[in-house]
Order: C-alpha cells, then sequence, then structure tokens
C-alpha cells in the first residue's frame, strides 16, 4: 500500500518536494535573510539525521531516500520567492494548499499510519527550521518567533495534524 507507484509522477513529485516547501515557507516568514543560512543548514542536517530516525515509516523512509535534492541557492530561491511575493501571490496560501491536497491524498491512498508518519515528518522539518536560530538574545525568549510559530500552526492545520 506504500509503493510510490501508486501515485502519478506529478503527486510523487509534489511529495517529495513538500518538506523543502514547508522549510522555505517556515524560513522565509520571518523575514531574516541573516538566518537562513543556519535555517538551511538546520534542513539538511535534519533530512540526512532523519534516513537513519524515520525508518521504522515505510514511507517515510522512501521519501528520505528520494527527497528532492537542495543546495543553499535553492533554498535561498525557495525562500526569496515566497518573502517578495508575500503581499501578491499568496505563496504561503498556496503552498498551504497544496499541503492540504496532499494530506487528503495520503489520508486516502495509505494507512493511517503510515499518512500520519509523513504528515508529522513535514512538521518536524518545519519546527527544525524554526529552531534553526534563537528569535532573541534574552534567555528566555523562545526559539520560534511568533510569526514562525504562526505558520508551523497553519501548516499542521493543513496537514490534519
Amino acid at each position: 500500500m506504500t509503493q510510490a507507484g501508486e501515485f502519478s509522477e506529478d503527486e510523487w513529485q509534489s511529495l517529495r518536494r513538500l518538506p523543502l516547501v514547508a522549510a522555505s515557507i517556515i524560513s522565509a516568514v520571518d523575514y531574516s535573510t541573516m538566518s537562513e543560512s543556519k535555517e538551511y543548514q538546520a534542513f539538511a542536517d535534519f533530512i540526512r539525521k532523519s534516513s537513519e530516525k524515520r525508518r521504522q515509516s515505510e514511507f517515510v523512509a522512501m521519501i528520505l531516500d528520494e527527497t528532492v535534492a537542495a543546495d543553499l541557492q535553492t533554498f535561498q530561491s525557495l525562500c526569496t520567492s515566497v518573502a517578495s511575493a508575500m503581499s501578491g501571490e499568496k505563496p504561503v496560501d498556496r503552498a498551504l494548499a497544496e499541503a492540504r491536497d496532499i494530506a487528503k491524498m495520503l489520508d486516502q491512498r495509505l494507512d493511517k499510519k503510515a499518512a500520519r508518519a509523513y504528515k508529522e515528518f513535514v512538521l518536524d522539518v518545519a519546527l527544525a527550521v524554526a529552531r534553526a536560530h534563537k528569535e532573541s538574545a534574552l534567555p528566555f525568549a523562545s526559539p520560534i518567533s511568533t510569526v514562525e510559530d504562526f505558520h508551523i500552526r497553519r501548516l499542521s492545520v493543513a496537514l490534519g495534524v
């Protein structure tokens, strides 16, 4: 039930790309290009470390084996496109709609455990990126900004987690 062949090539590409989209949204919404390289590194490290950790979910393991490769330039380009269009094209809303569509597709085609594992993986990617840099020098400050938290919650709702 968790074979890649059950998805069209476009659907599979969307599934493979969603972790990168989630990471770039969370990176871009805090309007800080200074933290992009830290956030990219957090994304890359999280994907690498997840390869061992997420093996209990066959579906997430397949996604990790074929995750869309992204170098720093690709990541920054996505962040720039999100940030520059925040008031116009609404790329965050489009990405959240895409996440919602993917979640519905997964719920229809996978068992609940596999679908939930993928959705939680995407949220974990977003959280890893949000935690990549501390938002304030104050010792009691949250590692996640208010705007990042807001968009992580929106992503969680879109994914149905």
